[in-house]
């Protein structure tokens, strides 16, 4: 077998399980001429990992004080002022004038008397205050916590054929064997 070796130079390429269902046994040929498919035995998988970054949404709330401002004006406290001084305002617009500007007077007498008599009796300016008051919102926001995970990328696979030990990197754990597609290639 070694001066067939040293005829020959072999291949070993691992091919998927799916590239191979047309070769159902050991040793039968591949379509091509000089591949035949053949098992190697696997004596280690170690697992890769590698690092990714991962990005998770995390919403955080909080109460804020809001200040609110209002302005308050005061209501009259009294309408008697403005009745008494309508009355009053109408008697003396009545005394002045004659035939239609004596109603006209008298019309202008009651309105001047009552603004005049709800001055003096609810003050001249109305009050007008503010007050402020603070009311509790509620505030959110969002931010992304990010971390790290180890995820699993593939297995580090060593296995042995025909006496000679190799090693290989797969997506997938092979089992106790390899399925390996061999090429016999004639040195020139």
């Amino acid at each position: 077998m070694k001066n067939f070796k040293s005829v020959l130079a072999m291949t070993l390429v691992l091919v998927s399980a799916n590239l191979l269902a047309s070769s159902d046994h050991e040793g039968r040929k591949h379509g091509a001429k000089n591949i035949f498919v053949d098992f190697g035995k696997v004596i280690d998988a170690t697992p890769i990992y590698r690092q990714v970054r991962v990005s998770n949404p995390v919403r955080e709330c909080w109460d804020e004080p809001v200040i609110y401002t209002r302005n308050e004006y005061s209501q009259p406290k009294s309408a008697s002022g403005m009745a008494v001084g309508g009355i009053l305002g109408g008697i003396i617009g009545h005394q002045i004038g004659k035939g239609r500007g004596k109603k006209l007077a008298t019309v202008m007498g009651t309105i001047i008397g009552a603004q005049i008599g709800h001055a003096a009796v609810n003050g001249h300016v109305t009050s007008n205050r503010s007050s402020s008051y603070t009311v509790y919102e509620e505030r959110c926001d969002v931010r992304h916590q990010v971390s790290y995970e180890e995820v699993l990328h593939g297995y580090r696979v060593t296995y042995r054929y025909q006496g000679e030990q190799y090693e290989l990197e797969m997506p997938y754990h092979p089992g106790k064997r390899i399925k390996l597609r061999i090429q016999i290639i004639p040195v020139i």
